[in-house]
């Protein structure tokens, strides 16, 4: 093992990374707060800008750790056309669901593109609850779900009018499969799909169409496009993890991307329920091309990474590593037993706080494939 290895792989440049993240977190909370309180009431659009500034300079960090720490890299797969417009419009992805990782490959994605503060999703509701990200996810607006289809709905239908006078080019992340792969899951959506009599899928789970219906109504005056977002990392390669990324160990993503005019997305519940299902079979069998083939189909370019996240993780680190090293000395030096335990429970309470986040994360800490309350399943 080199020393540069052995250095990220340190415990305690994990926690010294943790404790950035997160007290550089609770600074921008701290600012969107304040904003949401008192800015908010007497202009949205600016509340807005100001959520989505420190966001950015946020979850900047986690791009950072996964293209400068880990040396991962972004091959990007479509045509010239749809390549184009990527940024410059508003959208709904339409990710695929099987990785740890596809998130933050989603999030490097966004901030090279330039959409990183203004990207939400659709994620369940307990994640709201989760110090920092959870908070900030709240203060950009993400749509949090209950599983409860008729509160959902209405949910889903509040929030999205409200983006129509947002001020920046956004984009919304939908994971239709509401919950990420494993063989178990697999196997129970496969089960569905046999008594539906729908066509099963080999690398995806079957969508659930009426997330996917409720974000085609209402948008398609100020939404002109969904993208097909495929993602893949190379075959033979470790399984993608946010433990791996913080031991700088490089994730090499794979991402195909299709632009879908939303006009061409079917407005009848039934054909719009049919054209999710044959976007996902679209999407399956280029997953099954990847597998085949190593690449996805159409033209690759390599979308090189931008010096703005290393100035910015450079920035809060001379910001809160600098004065942290001062203060410790000066608690060795003083030889007080009381501040010693104090430093050491401090280190123990971020490294819990980053342990229940990466739990997030976890495909074994994922929500179970079904699941829903029963006046939802009622109506599946």
């Amino acid at each position: 093992m080199g020393l540069v290895s052995a250095f990220k792989k340190s415990v305690v440049v994990h926690i010294l990374i943790a404790y950035v993240f997160l007290v550089s977190g609770l600074i921008c909370n701290v600012f969107q707060a304040a904003g949401y309180l008192l800015l908010r009431p007497y202009s949205l659009s600016a509340y807005r800008r100001l959520a989505a500034f420190f966001t950015n300079i946020h979850w900047s960090q986690l791009v950072f750790l996964n293209e400068y720490w880990a040396g991962s890299t972004i091959n990007m797969y479509g045509t010239d056309a749809d390549i184009s417009k990527i940024g410059k419009e508003n959208a709904v992805l339409l990710m695929n669901h099987k990785y740890e990782t596809d998130m933050i490959s989603g999030w490097t994605v966004c901030e090279r593109f330039g959409c990183l503060g203004t990207s939400r999703a659709l994620i369940k509701e307990s994640v709201k609850y989760l110090p920092v990200v959870g908070w900030s996810m709240f203060f950009i607006e993400f749509l949090f779900l209950k599983r409860d289809y008729e509160e959902d709905k209405r949910t889903i239908v509040k929030q999205l009018k409200e983006l129509k006078n947002y001020p920046k080019n956004f984009w919304l992340l939908l994971f239709c499969e509401g919950t990420r792969f494993t063989a178990e899951k697999h196997q129970k959506s496969m089960e569905v799909a046999r008594k539906k009599g729908v066509p099963e899928l080999k690398h995806h789970l079957l969508p659930r169409t009426r997330g996917f219906l409720l974000c085609t109504q209402g948008i398609r005056e100020y939404i002109p496009a969904f993208y097909d977002v495929e993602i893949h990392f190379p075959n033979g390669s470790p399984e993608p993890t946010l433990m791996g990324l913080l031991k700088g160990e490089a994730q090499h993503a794979h991402i195909y991307v299709r632009r879908i005019p939303t006009e061409e997305i079917p407005e009848d519940e039934d054909a719009c329920a049919e054209y999710c299902h044959e976007l996902y079979r679209i999407k399956d069998k280029n997953f099954e091309y990847f597998e085949q083939n190593g690449r996805f189909p159409e033209k690759v370019r390599v979308i090189p990474r931008r010096p703005y996240t290393f100035l910015i993780y450079t920035f809060w680190s001379v910001l809160l590593v600098v004065p942290l090293m001062k203060y410790l000395v000066g608690v060795v030096l003083s030889g007080s037993t009381f501040m010693i335990a104090g430093v050491v429970m401090g280190g123990v309470l971020v490294s819990l706080l980053l342990q229940k986040m990466m739990e997030v994360t976890q495909i074994s800490k994922g929500s179970s494939y079904g699941h829903a309350k029963e006046n939802d399943a009622k109506k599946e």
